[in-house]
């Protein structure tokens, strides 16, 4: 298991970040992506998913749960739960990726099973991240995932084709999930 070490706040950061939490609510989240983006989004993840043998998931979550919120639990925690949740590590290979957004703490993550970060540098992770978040500045949400699934989708038929010994069924769904 993980360990991931509690968030550097002091008294008063924290109680912002409780407050900016618990007004974050699931239906402010439903708006980031339009039910044509969703359905894109969609797409196009089963057609890379048909090329490779790795999963790929979207998931965007409004808010932490009281039990993250109070240990100082950071996103990047909750997204390697999600990764379980969604059962993306569950792949032959070890090679499943998700993307996961945690939209009070405006965090971006983008986490991947231990076989597909060892052959992606995490330099080009952080520059993923870095165009999500320039996407995300211009409310430009789909166009972001779209443009960062496709190329994660590049890396993905290079180092994890189907073959007669690797022809992987999905596993997660397709749709960007929303918690």
């Amino acid at each position: 298991m993980k360990y991931f070490p509690p968030l550097k706040l002091n008294s008063c950061e924290q109680i912002a970040r409780i407050i900016r939490h618990w007004l974050a609510f699931s239906w402010r989240v439903q708006s980031i992506l339009s039910v044509s983006e969703r359905e894109r989004i969609a797409d196009l993840i089963e057609a890379s998913e048909k090329k490779h043998t790795a999963e790929i998931a979207v998931a965007i979550e409004a808010r932490l749960s009281w039990d993250y919120l109070k240990r100082k639990a950071c996103a990047r925690e909750r997204a390697w739960n999600a990764f379980g949740k969604m059962q993306v590590w569950d792949t032959p290979q070890n090679n499943g990726v998700l993307i996961y957004l945690l939209w009070a703490d405006k965090r971006i993550e983008i986490v991947a099973d231990r076989s597909l970060a060892q052959v992606v540098p995490q330099a080009q992770w952080d520059m993923w991240v870095q165009c999500l978040n320039h996407h995300a500045k211009q409310h430009r949400w789909g166009e972001g995932l779209a443009q960062v699934i496709s190329e994660i989708d590049v890396v993905l038929c290079q180092c994890f084709p189907q073959t007669a010994q690797y022809s992987d069924v999905n596993r997660a769904s397709n749709r960007p999930e929303i918690f």
